[in-house]
């Protein structure tokens, strides 16, 4: 009997390490893009947001605008999901890319709208040059061509703020690998804690 248990605890401690290191080496497999940029953005409870109070853990980042009818209601159907499952470990920072349109009220009514967690998922405004600046020289998501569009594509940030990688919100394999790479993420912290 004792060597039945002393294998069942081999075998615990094995499974738990080789997922422990399976969800390692999916994020370990990421570039490190570049660092991602600092930032203080007002979220749409009127609370400010620093880029500083997300580090420790990743993050998703996005740029789309309330009254966009085009890839914003996808994407953001897409965070609303990726809330609901990861939500508890993984943050995810929305940046209006018409911050004059987008007032706290109109941003807080679409937060509603998606069932956003104020601390969970960060729907935020700020002034429209900072928001270029975050997207084409912060984040890398403008496209030269089209200046003024925003990017259909989202950026995952790590524990340490660094971008590793995009992921286009209408290709429904980038969506899956995200996902994959989040719980991925998830498993290894609950690993951890055990």
């Amino acid at each position: 009997m004792k060597h039945h248990i002393a294998a069942f605890a081999m075998l615990t401690v094995v499974a738990i390490v080789g997922c422990q290191r399976s969800s390692e080496a999916v994020w370990d497999e990421l570039p490190r893009i570049k660092q991602a940029p600092s930032f203080v953005v007002t979220n749409y409870d009127g609370q400010q947001l620093s880029s500083e109070q997300l580090r420790g853990r990743p993050w998703v980042a996005s740029f789309m605008f309330a009254t966009c009818q085009g890839v914003c209601p996808i994407m953001n159907r897409h965070v609303a999901e990726l809330q609901q499952q990861f939500g508890d470990y993984v943050r995810f920072v929305s940046f209006s890319v018409d911050p004059e349109t987008d007032s706290l009220s109109v941003l807080a009514s679409y937060a509603r709208e998606y069932g956003a967690r104020p601390d969970v998922w960060y729907i935020t405004r700020t002034t429209l040059d900072s928001v270029r600046m975050l997207s084409r020289d912060g984040f890398l998501l403008s496209d030269p061509k089209t200046p003024d569009l925003h990017s259909s594509r989202f950026a995952l940030v790590d524990e340490q703020g660094q971008i590793r990688g995009y992921f286009n919100s209408l290709d429904t394999a980038d969506v899956a690998r995200l996902r994959q790479l989040l719980a991925a993420y998830v498993e290894r912290k609950r690993v951890a804690v055990q």
